[in-house]
């Protein structure tokens, strides 16, 4: 006989089911529009960082990291970053980031490693050498300096948003989830009722 036979239907249903549930609701990540391959950041320079999100994606806040390719490490510019809006900016001042051609941001939750999105290679280039691009209007700065340093947290930690109000938004973004969530659990019922018939 085959293994399967001797596993109820009803919890076969409800197996199968929790494994094609992912497959109900399409993600998208972040893109990242600035900085783009071939860009070159100056030291010493406000540099505008702008991306574009995904509606209904679940995703309210992200950590930014700066890493380089050819030596271990990473700067930690920001923790939770609100990405509430579908188009976000953030200006970046750096001094003193050791000059290379190899950089990319990396947008994450730096708590369960879940990568969101990640730029395009760019370079960081000394003061002077670098092209001066125009700072995002409106948009919060953060200064990082130096290169990687494990023992430095992130340069700027954002707070909640507005009055801790932030978890009922994530709710209004789990619909999708909820309502599938409840889909599969009735057909589960429905699966077990047609068995027990």
């Amino acid at each position: 006989m085959h293994f399967l036979s001797y596993i109820p239907t009803g919890i076969l249903s409800l197996f199968f089911a929790w494994y094609l549930l992912p497959l109900a609701v399409a993600k998208s990540y972040l893109t990242i529009s600035t900085p783009a391959n071939g860009v070159q950041w100056a030291n010493n320079a406000v540099n505008p960082i702008e991306w574009e999100k995904g509606l209904l994606d679940g995703v309210s806040e992200v950590d930014i990291e700066l890493a380089r390719l050819s030596i271990d490490g990473l700067i930690y510019v920001a923790r939770d970053v609100p990405t509430l809006s579908s188009q976000g900016s953030l200006n970046l001042f750096i001094q003193d980031v050791p000059a290379g051609d190899d950089y990319y941001l990396l947008f994450l939750n730096s708590t369960h490693g879940v990568m969101y999105g990640a730029s395009q290679r760019f370079a960081i280039s000394d003061t002077g050498n670098g092209t001066v691009p125009t700072p995002a209007a409106g948009a919060p700065t953060v200064t990082i300096s130096g290169g990687p340093d494990p023992t430095v947290g992130f340069a700027t930690t954002f707070p909640p948003s507005a009055n801790g109000v932030s978890s009922l938004r994530t709710l209004e973004g789990a619909r999708m989830q909820l309502l599938s969530l409840a889909s599969v659990m009735a057909v589960c019922v429905l699966g077990g009722a047609w068995t027990v018939l």
